[in-house]
């Protein structure tokens, strides 16, 4: 005669009786909970990339503008003012294709800001206060005569996130290069 106790056949070995009603709930609470957290993160990760893409394309847009304006420029020109848009001829020194700038300090007559719009701002204190930085570079390549390369970088100012030492490691950047010759074609 076999013994039954609650339902269950007690003469079955421990491996072969199942799960109870209890433990299924429980191992389907502790999924469910697994399954809302990582939701949780997919939403989050969506919205960063949303973000991060359209400032990203932004970045590339007013980099590509600022070598245009600057490719406009005669080779020689010197005097033009690029800081802001459109271009003034206000007889600055170290202006316009002048070889000089940086592309991570800020250097006279070689950054400007850009609004969220993609309008320059005038002079402010703080790049924070703007929503981009832009950066450019004029170099003479060496062993290029007559050939000046233009680099300009345009940084998001926003931060996104931090890196393990604190500092912004996810602002959209784009760094763009051209070449400007003193050859003129008809």
């Amino acid at each position: 005669m076999k013994r039954q106790s609650h339902g269950i056949d007690a003469s079955l070995p421990g491996k072969q009786r199942g799960f109870t009603v209890l433990e299924t709930m429980f191992a389907t609470m502790i999924l469910l909970i697994g399954v809302t957290g990582l939701m949780t993160l997919f939403v989050v990760a969506g919205v960063r990339n949303a973000g991060n893409g359209d400032q990203a394309t932004r970045t590339t847009e007013y980099a590509q503008d600022k070598i245009e304006q600057l490719l406009a420029l005669t080779y020689t020109d010197t005097t033009s003012n690029v800081t802001g848009f459109p271009t003034t001829a206000n007889g600055c020194s170290a202006c316009g294709l002048t070889v000089g700038g940086s592309l991570t300090s800020l250097t006279t007559n070689y950054f400007d800001y850009i609004d969220t719009t993609g309008a320059p701002v005038a002079a402010i204190t703080s790049p924070n206060s703007a929503a981009y930085t832009r950066y450019w570079l004029v170099e003479t390549p060496s062993g290029l005569t007559g050939m000046k390369r233009i680099t300009v970088k345009v940084v998001a100012n926003l931060t996104l996130g931090t890196n393990s030492i604190g500092t912004s490691s996810l602002s959209p950047t784009t760094t763009l290069v051209s070449f400007k010759s003193s050859v003129t074609y008809p």
